[in-house]
């Protein structure tokens, strides 16, 4: 794929100028900053952490700990990376431009954005979800006709229809799949070690425990996953899990 970075800059820029944008990130007031996480975590001691603060940086979390599985559960529970792709520029904010901007589990306490790489991002709607043209045809269709094809065979940097073009029409304020293509777990398979995930369209996905990890990684710390580490230790293996653990009915 060809790159010019002069002239997706210029495409860039003449689809965030709108008058109606916010100069921070606009998050719901449920969700805490950094400073307001360190606040909450830094007396807790749980077994995970005996005797050292909860890391606020980083998730030290590795898959072979023996309260892995509960945590990619109680992550689910909370929604945590449940995730949408906003326009260059951000949606209704003066944002970041260098990427492609993700916003992470709305109305939570984890609320959050990162900005991924224009590759990375790209690779992730396109080669990891599958989206096709026919998926956008009223999008696609205004440059010619929708032929099943991956979207990343039909967009670049530099000729219409761009990669710019294509996330303001599923990520901007007015768009009908701003929200309809939020993606979110469906199944976790502790056995096989994957977790099926879904999203608007149809779209249905899988990922092993370590690329979901690595998803994870982008929105929580040991810090911000401090009740999960006190909840594991009021409760035991098992406690997100496993239904009927504390012995309650469950249906048959």
């Amino acid at each position: 794929m060809k790159r010019s970075g002069l002239l997706a800059s210029v495409l860039i820029a003449g689809l965030c100028a709108t008058s109606a944008e916010s100069e921070a990130f606009p998050v719901s007031r449920a969700a805490w900053s950094d400073a307001q996480w360190a606040q909450h975590c830094k007396a807790v001691r749980t077994s995970y952490n005996p005797t050292t603060p909860l890391d606020v940086k980083a998730l030290t979390m590795k898959p072979d700990d023996p309260r892995f599985v509960d945590f990619l559960y109680w992550v689910w529970a909370n929604k945590i990376i449940e995730h949408q792709v906003e326009q260059v520029g951000g949606t209704e904010w003066n944002g970041p431009k260098n990427g492609v901007i993700f916003h992470w589990a709305p109305g939570s306490r984890w609320e959050t954005h990162t900005v991924v790489p224009f590759e990375h991002a790209i690779h992730h709607i396109a080669d990891e979800h599958n989206w096709l043209d026919t998926m956008f045809k009223e999008f696609f269709e205004k440059f010619g006709p929708v032929k099943g094809a991956n979207i990343k065979e039909r967009l670049s940097f530099e000729k219409p229809p761009t990669w710019a073009q294509f996330l303001h029409h599923i990520g901007g304020a007015e768009s009908p799949y701003y929200r309809y293509v939020f993606h979110q777990e469906s199944t976790i398979d502790p056995e096989k070690r994957i977790v099926t995930l879904f999203g608007g369209q149809g779209v249905a996905f899988q990922y092993t425990f370590d690329r979901y990890l690595t998803e994870i990684k982008e929105v929580v710390t040991d810090c911000k996953a401090y009740q999960f580490f006190e909840l594991y230790d009021r409760y035991g293996k098992g406690f997100a899990s496993k239904s009927g653990w504390a012995g309650q009915m469950t249906p048959q």
